[in-house]
């Protein structure tokens, strides 16, 4: 089986996803809270020490028209850092309103986590949004908002022009 990390990234918290390839299949893993790059690193290589995943899907901030947010450019550097700590190949799929959808399915299943907690149920919901929305369109052959990252000046195209 090939293991496929999915992140929602955050100033001061990372959802987490992870799923096979093979079955297409995204679940919830956890939320990374952390206060210092230091931390983050930390937890990121237990999981992919735990997970030995051949891909990281990374959320990426695109407008509703399509073009890239305001913090696609955290989103990049994070993406790079990403593939600098770990050597593990790093996408890009399209995250448009993937929180509103996480936490409309938060409030519909009956959670009343609010505060911090609520905030990460909803950063972790939106990683597997993301990672399932990677695995749906690597299913129908598509690349529609997905791209391969910028993974530390290896020459990858900018996921803005897609795959």
């Amino acid at each position: 089986m090939s293991a496929v990390l999915g992140l929602d990234y955050g100033e001061r918290r990372v959802g987490v996803a992870a799923g096979e390839r093979d079955l297409g299949v995204a679940t919830g893993i956890t939320t990374i809270h952390f206060a210092s790059r230091r931390e983050l690193r930390a937890a990121l290589a237990e999981l992919v020490n735990e997970r030995e995943p051949e891909l990281i899907v990374v959320g990426y901030p695109r407008t509703l028209s399509g073009e890239p947010g305001e913090r696609c450019r955290a989103v990049e550097t994070f993406a790079g850092r990403l593939f600098g700590w770990f050597s593990i190949p790093v996408v890009y799929q399209d995250e448009r309103l993937t929180s509103v959808e996480a936490d409309r399915i938060r409030r519909k299943a009956g959670s009343r986590a609010e505060g911090q907690a609520g905030k990460g149920m909803i950063d972790m919901a939106s990683a597997v949004l993301i990672l399932q929305g990677w695995f749906d369109a690597a299913r129908a052959g598509t690349d529609a908002g997905t791209g391969p990252a910028p993974a530390g000046g290896s020459g990858a195209p900018d996921p803005a022009q897609g795959r």
